[in-house]
C-alpha cells in the first residue's frame, strides 16, 4: 500500500459567511489538512471565508465567474475547472452546493476522476419550488436534468449531510440508496468563540431572550417565528427576540410580520453577525422556524452550547435532535405550536437536565469524528479508480489508500 497522500479537490459556489454549508466545509478542509493534499475551488465571488483556508496554508483558486450569471457561464466554468483538476492531478473531487456539484461533476467525469459530491438539501420536490427562489425556473431544471446525466455518465456518489436528505434526494433523482452516504456536518465549538454578553448585541440581560440564527429566505420562515413570539409576549411582556443572519427575499414578509404584531421594539434584526454562536449563547432559547434543511448545525451548535431549542419538527431537525428529545418540538408550519414549544422551552422545570443532556448527545456531531468519516469515504471512492471499479453508481465495502 502507498503512502502517498490523497490529492483532493475542493468544489463549492462561493464562501459567504452566511452561509451553513459554506462555513462547514471550511472548517472540514482545515481538519483534513493533515490528511490529504487539498487545494479549494471558488466559481463565484464572494470571499468571506477564504481568509481562513489561506491562513491554514491551503490553497484557494478562484475560476472568477459571477454568480448571477451562474446559468449562463456553467460549461465554461466546467472547462475551466477541468484544468485545475488535470493540473493538480486530483485522486478524487469533493463538491458542494448546486453549482458546485454539476461543475465539478463535469469536470472530473471527463477525467476519469471518481466525485463525491453532496446532497446540502432534502429532495422534496414540491417544497424546494415552494420555497427556494428559481428551483422552477427553466435553466434550474436545464441544470438539473445536466446533472441528473452526468451522475449516471461517471463515478459519482453522494455524501448525504443526514439521513432524510439521502433517502429523499435518491427517491427524486432515482438512485439507489447505496449510491449516497450519510455523514452530517461538522460542528466545533471552542470556547474562545463564545462569550455570554448581551450587550455586545444590545440586548438587556435582565430579559427572557429568544434568537434565531439564519438568513431571511422563504424556507427559514423567520415571519412565522415573528407571528409565534408575538404569542409569546402575551405571557411574558418583556420577552425579546433577537434575529441574526443576511438579508434575503424574505424580508418584506419578516418585516410585515413585525409591523402587524407591533413588535417593532421587541424584535431586533442584527444582520450577518460573525460572533452569533455567541448570540445563541447568551440566549434562554434557540429558536429555530426553518421548513427546510438538510442538516442545520445551528441547531446542534445551540445544543452544544447548552441553549435550549424550540423548533418546527422537520425530519433534518428531528434527527439531529434524536427524535424531539433534546428539544421542544412543533408540529411544521403551525405558529399556535411554535409559540407554546417556545414557551415551555423557557418555562420547563427540567430544562437544565435537558440541555444538559443536549450537550452530550451534541459530541457525536464533533468536527473531528466527521472529518474522520469524510475523509474515509474520500479515500474509498479514489481507490475504486486504482481497482478499476469504475462502474457508475456501484458502491465499494472495501477500504484502500489511493496509489
Amino acid at each position: 500500500m502507498s503512502s502517498k497522500r490523497l490529492r483532493v479537490v475542493h468544489v463549492i459556489d462561493s464562501f459567504a459567511g452566511s452561509g451553513g454549508a459554506e462555513n462547514r466545509l471550511v472548517e472540514e478542509v482545515i481538519a483534513l489538512d493533515d490528511r490529504f493534499d487539498q487545494v479549494v475551488v471558488r466559481l463565484y465571488e464572494r470571499d468571506f471565508l477564504q481568509t481562513k483556508l489561506t491562513d491554514a496554508g491551503i490553497e484557494v483558486i478562484s475560476l472568477g465567474f459571477t454568480g448571477a450569471r451562474a446559468a449562463r457561464t456553467w460549461p465554461l466554468a466546467a472547462l475551466k475547472l477541468r484544468r485545475v483538476v488535470r493540473r493538480f492531478r486530483a485522486d478524487v473531487v469533493h463538491t458542494s452546493l448546486f453549482n458546485g456539484n454539476l461543475i465539478g461533476q463535469l469536470a472530473a467525469t471527463t477525467l476519469g476522476v471518481p466525485v463525491v459530491s453532496t446532497f446540502n438539501h432534502t429532495g422534496e420536490r414540491r417544497l424546494q419550488r415552494d420555497l427556494r427562489t428559481g428551483a422552477a425556473s427553466w435553466k434550474a431544471r436545464l441544470m438539473q436534468s445536466v446533472g441528473r446525466w452526468t451522475e449516471r455518465r461517471g463515478d459519482v456518489h453522494y455524501r448525504a449531510v443526514g439521513g432524510y436528505a439521502r433517502s429523499t434526494n435518491c427517491e427524486w433523482r432515482g438512485l439507489s440508496l447505496d449510491q449516497a452516504t450519510v455523514v452530517h456536518r461538522g460542528v466545533e465549538v471552542a470556547e474562545d468563540q463564545v462569550v455570554i454578553d448581551r450587550s455586545a448585541f444590545g440586548l438587556p440581560d435582565d430579559v427572557p431572550l429568544f434568537v434565531n440564527v439564519a438568513r431571511r429566505v422563504p424556507e427559514k420562515a423567520q415571519h412565522l417565528l415573528v407571528a409565534a413570539f408575538a404569542k409569546v409576549r402575551a405571557e411574558l411582556p418583556e420577552a425579546r427576540l433577537a434575529i441574526a443572519g443576511a438579508s434575503g427575499s424574505n424580508d418584506s414578509a419578516v418585516s410585515a410580520a413585525i409591523d402587524h404584531a407591533g413588535l417593532a421594539d421587541a424584535v431586533d434584526l442584527l444582520g450577518f453577525r460573525s460572533d452569533a454562536r455567541s448570540l445563541v449563547a447568551s440566549a434562554d432559547v434557540f429558536a429555530f422556524s426553518s421548513r427546510s434543511e438538510g442538516s442545520p448545525g445551528v441547531v446542534v451548535e445551540a445544543m452544544a452550547v447548552g441553549t435550549a431549542v424550540a423548533a418546527f419538527d422537520i425530519p433534518p431537525v428531528a434527527e439531529l435532535t434524536d427524535g424531539g428529545r433534546h428539544a421542544w418540538l412543533a408540529p411544521d408550519g403551525s405558529v399556535d405550536d411554535l409559540a407554546k414549544a417556545m414557551l415551555a422551552a423557557y418555562r420547563a422545570p427540567g430544562r437544565a437536565e435537558r440541555t444538559e443532556a443536549g450537550r452530550g448527545w451534541a459530541e457525536r456531531f464533533r468536527l473531528s469524528a466527521v472529518a474522520q468519516q469524510l475523509g474515509d469515504l474520500l479515500e474509498e471512492r479514489a481507490a475504486r479508480r486504482d481497482r478499476g471499479d469504475i462502474t457508475t453508481g456501484a458502491t465499494t465495502k472495501t477500504k484502500g489508500q489511493a496509489a
